[in-house]
């Protein structure tokens, strides 16, 4: 039986996240202008190019409602 790691359960995937917001009725775009970010960072840290434990990343994944490391 396979089991599932931790990290899998806890964090959402990128199409859980987008759509997410697309039930708030914003788009990865709309949300990266409304916080001032640019929407490569966003896109990048929901797609898990950018870890975002420091600095623009984590503020985007702190707004975003995803778990941080500390």
């Amino acid at each position: 039986m396979k089991t599932i790691p931790e990290k899998a359960m806890t964090q959402p995937t990128p199409n859980q996240i987008k759509h997410n917001l697309r039930k708030q009725g914003q788009t990865l775009k709309q949300f990266a202008a409304a916080h001032g970010f640019a929407y490569r960072t966003v896109s990048d840290v929901i797609r898990g190019v950018r870890v975002g434990n420091f600095g623009e990343g984590r503020d985007v994944r702190l707004k975003l409602g995803l778990p941080v490391n500390d």
